[in-house]
């Protein structure tokens, strides 16, 4: 059994480590996994899901024993699934962790995924769809999603549809030398909420992250099981599409009201700064971070990005696993 122990491990690298096993139908103990989870536990509802997908697909068995996370997979054929996660978990962190799995199946498999498809503890259905697909796209693994209705964390109820084909070989290259950073606009997602909180959102986005406000889209979600508020920025770098987003935290994992002002502001002080870092050539840390995995397996450059401890956590990870 391979043993993988980060003095301060984070969710992604934690799932990251799981879908790698997965696989390569490796054993893995993950030290301080378990530890990790019991600190945040706005994560625990995602991992219990996991715990039962894994369950019900028969792909291994996953426990946490004393603080580590213990992992025993067996080969995931692939097919067809449906999995519904629960009101705070998250259905996109599911289709993550299956994805390379899937990608070196023998033949298609469709994933229907119920629940959150909006979290502040995942990423959008749109940065998987428009970012991420796009560029392993680009390493020839095929793959889609369709969001057919939003789910916000807190009430769930969401639905979409993943297919995830065969990995081809194929390497067009990431990157399309020449063409500058741009920013093409941005999105509001607000669902029963006040639309004032919307236009607030709109003039601080103008303001900190240069978007001109005329790009800047509204759109209020009328048929959805409970609140939710998203932003998403749009840019490209290299010829790289890129979706910059944050999913305001609005419930915790108890379901209590935990949105104010000032996570308000600082989750949109954290939006600008990721919006001014790809301007000047450096691609958000969390699509690095889902993208190095698949760039280690197929040969394909490295994206360009700061060397923070999340990016080197997932570099030394890969250096480990594969």
């Amino acid at each position: 059994m391979e043993t993988i122990d980060f003095p301060n491990p984070d969710w992604l690298v934690i799932r990251q480590a799981l879908s790698l096993a997965l696989m390569k139908t490796t054993p893995i103990t993950i030290g301080r996994g378990a530890a990790f989870i019991e600190e945040h536990p706005e994560y625990r509802p995602i991992f219990d899901d996991m715990i039962r997908m894994t369950g019900e697909s028969g792909s291994g068995l996953l426990a946490s024993e004393g603080g580590s996370i213990i992992f025993k997979p067996s080969p995931l054929a692939p097919g067809k699934f449906r999995f519904d996660t629960g009101h705070v978990s998250s259905a996109v962190e599911m289709l993550l962790f299956l994805m390379p799995s899937l990608f070196n199946g023998n033949f298609r498999s469709v994933l229907d995924l119920g629940g959150v498809t909006h979290s502040p503890h995942s990423c959008p259905t749109a940065f998987v769809k428009e970012s991420l697909l796009t560029a392993l796209e680009r390493m020839g693994l095929y793959g889609s999603l369709t969001l057919r209705r939003f789910g916000f964390h807190g009430s769930g109820g969401g639905d979409m549809e993943s297919r995830i084909y065969p990995r081809e070989t194929r390497s067009d290259g990431l990157f399309t030398a020449g063409e500058a950073p741009a920013i093409t606009g941005a999105r509001i997602f607000i669902s029963r909420l006040d639309t004032a909180l919307a236009e607030l959102e709109k003039g601080l986005i103008a303001e900190k992250t240069g978007v001109d406000a005329g790009s800047v889209a509204i759109i209020e979600i009328m048929e959805s099981d409970g609140p939710g508020n998203g932003i998403q920025v749009f840019a490209s770098l290299h010829g790289m599409p890129v979706v910059i987003f944050k999913e305001m935290m609005l419930y915790n994992s108890r379901g209590e009201l935990a949105f104010s002002e000032k996570d308000l502001h600082e989750g949109i002080d954290g939006l600008a700064g990721e919006t001014r870092r790809l301007m000047e050539g450096v691609l958000p840390e969390r699509l690095v971070r889902e993208l190095i995995p698949y760039c280690v397996l197929g040969g394909s450059e490295s994206p360009p990005a700061g060397e923070s401890a999340g990016v080197s956590m997932t570099r030394k990870l890969c250096g480990m696993m594969l």
